[in-house]
């Protein structure tokens, strides 16, 4: 591949990666600090694994590596293919238990105590995606220090020939979560059209979860892309660097599916208009203290 073509490539994958992570972090952060923004639990552990899914593949860029010719040290190297290779885990199970948690609270509705209430089944989908991640990054973290070997540049991270075969079982169990993805998602497309046509009375859910339950929904479709990168990351040992590309939209759709709602953007909007209130008053103080003091007259000050 031609010098310029790679360096472009590099550069738009880094681009959608970083704009992924900030977007992430940053409807993480809204949702947290803000007082009329409400999300279930497995919500914040989807936009965190993402962000650290995102944050995962720059790893090399954010340590000096600015194109696709950068070649570090093998520590480097071994750290971030673990990475790469283990978070796909992560990314996957956090958006099954958003999926499962959101068809629960769709599809019992009023019938039962929605799936906060169960407290031990909340943990464990908490816990679950960052356990199995970090039981393959250790996995992978250890086989690459205790088998150390040439590493080659894939014009958009690194990969460790001998860590990549055994990737494979990473890739594995992605479409086993994908394909777990399916009978819930029809499911949960069943709930929500009686939602959607039932009459405001019957009606099990609020108009404002339905449709948060929706933009689950759609991001959940566009998951089973990682079902046929799984696919192609099992069966082939190079599979190219535009597979890459397309894996990196994710996060970015994730953004807009999420980030563009009307109580995150009524925060936002909110916020703006602070700011010009919350300046005035430091440069009111500031040009308080800057002003030349006057000796105030009063007998007290006079000779």
């Amino acid at each position: 591949m031609a010098g310029d073509t790679a360096t472009t490539l590099y550069r738009f994958f880094i681009g959608l990666q970083i704009s992924g992570a900030i977007g992430m972090a940053l409807i993480l952060s809204t949702a947290i600090f803000s007082s009329i923004v409400k999300r279930c639990s497995t919500w914040y552990t989807f936009c965190l694994s993402w962000t650290i899914s995102c944050v995962a593949y720059c790893l090399l860029f954010f340590a000096g590596g600015r194109d696709q010719t950068y070649v570090p040290g093998s520590r480097l190297c071994i750290t971030q293919a673990a990475f790469m290779y283990s978070v796909p885990s992560l990314t996957s199970l956090s958006t099954l238990a958003l999926l499962i948690h959101s068809w629960y609270n769709v599809h019992f509705g009023l019938s039962l105590p929605p799936l906060e209430t169960h407290h031990k089944a909340v943990i464990a989908f908490l816990i679950a995606p960052f356990s199995v991640w970090f039981l393959f990054f250790l996995a992978f973290l250890s086989f690459g220090f205790s088998n150390p070997s040439s590493y080659n540049a894939w014009i958009v991270y690194l990969t460790v020939p001998l860590i990549r075969p055994r990737a494979k079982i990473s890739s594995l169990f992605v479409i086993v979560i994908a394909c777990s993805m399916l009978p819930v998602q029809a499911s949960l497309g069943l709930s929500l059209c009686r939602n959607l046509y039932s009459n405001e009375s019957n009606r099990r859910l609020s108009v404002p979860t339905l449709k948060v339950v929706i933009r689950v929904m759609i991001f959940s479709v566009l998951t089973l892309v990682a079902f046929g990168d799984g696919v192609i990351h099992v069966f082939d040992k190079n599979p190219g660097e535009y597979v890459d590309i397309i894996m990196a939209w994710l996060p970015v759709s994730g953004v807009l599916i999420f980030g563009i709602q009307r109580d995150i953007l009524q925060t936002w909007a909110m916020w703006a208009r602070r700011l010009p209130n919350a300046r005035q008053p430091r440069e009111q103080k500031k040009s308080a203290n800057t002003s030349p003091t006057l000796p105030a007259l009063t007998p007290d000050n006079s000779p």
